[in-house]
């Protein structure tokens, strides 16, 4: 048995076309799910635009390595008798930079 009436729908075919939050308010409006309205609207064939994904941050990634050699700068040691540590944790390496410097 499915939760979509012919009345519901005749009402998205007429509707037409859905973003992410066009489908989400015809959810709530109805007591469906979203994930089952994008269902239903593309098993319908109707045009869906899904929400953009989450981009990554603006600010530039720094390579484990990049931090290690930092470290070994701070720290006036060659990189290659450190070196290993680039197999920490991004989050420690910027730390210790940071309190060593």
């Amino acid at each position: 048995m499915s939760n979509y009436t012919h009345q519901m729908v005749a009402d998205m075919e007429a509707i037409g076309s859905f973003t992410y939050e066009s489908a989400k308010a015809y959810a709530e409006q109805n007591n469906l799910t979203v994930r089952s309205v994008i269902s239903k609207i593309k098993s319908l064939g109707l045009d869906y635009t899904p929400k953009a994904p989450a981009g990554k941050s603006a600010a530039p990634q720094i390579r484990k390595a990049d931090l290690v050699r930092g470290i070994a700068t701070a720290l006036d040691v060659s990189y290659d008798t450190i070196q290993g540590l680039d197999k920490a944790d991004r989050k420690s390496l910027s730390q210790l930079l940071g309190a060593i410097k």
